[in-house]
């Protein structure tokens, strides 16, 4: 009985120094070997105002696609994560995604790797008519909305319908 008091607080100890067992200290160090990348970390709303769409430029936005209707959405490449092959056919042909995969495309979201492949950058003669845009954002189209996102995270800033 005397042994396992014994390792009991030699186990507390060593907790309490920072000491850890063998197999926990082995899996930390495989977790940080493995090159797995933590999400970003959700901006607050102070932080997602800044970066609101103005109502001038939704309105020059909304204008554009009222008298350019966008065309059917052009067959994906060739890419890491492909949509099922029932989603593929029915993008192919012009059809919406289901309403899961819509609601991904949220403010203060990231925005899924795949809804980015199908989303399209605003033509280049409508990017000319509005102001500047914040360094490191672009404003995409995807499924009937136009989505402001931090390029390097695809963090969706704002987000508004097109119609």
């Amino acid at each position: 009985m005397s042994k396992t008091v014994v390792v009991i607080v030699a186990a507390a100890v060593g907790l309490a120094v920072g000491i850890a067992p063998a197999g926990v200290a082995g899996q930390k160090q495989t977790a940080a070997r493995s090159g797995a990348v933590a999400p970003p970390a959700r901006l607050d709303d102070k932080t997602l105002d800044t970066y609101r769409v103005r109502p001038d430029e939704m309105t020059v936005i909304r204008d554009y696609y009222r008298a350019h209707p966008a065309p059917a959405p052009e067959p994906p490449p060739v890419k890491k994560k492909k949509l099922p092959p029932g989603l593929r056919k029915k993008m192919a042909r012009g059809g919406q995604l289901p309403p899961g995969w819509q609601k991904k495309v949220a403010r203060g979201e990231v925005m899924d790797p795949v809804v980015y492949e199908h989303s399209r950058p605003l033509p280049p003669e409508l990017a000319k008519t509005l102001p500047p845009q914040p360094p490191g954002t672009i404003i995409v189209t995807v499924e009937g909305k136009a989505a402001r996102l931090l390029e390097a995270t695809l963090t969706i800033l704002d987000v508004f319908d097109l119609h």
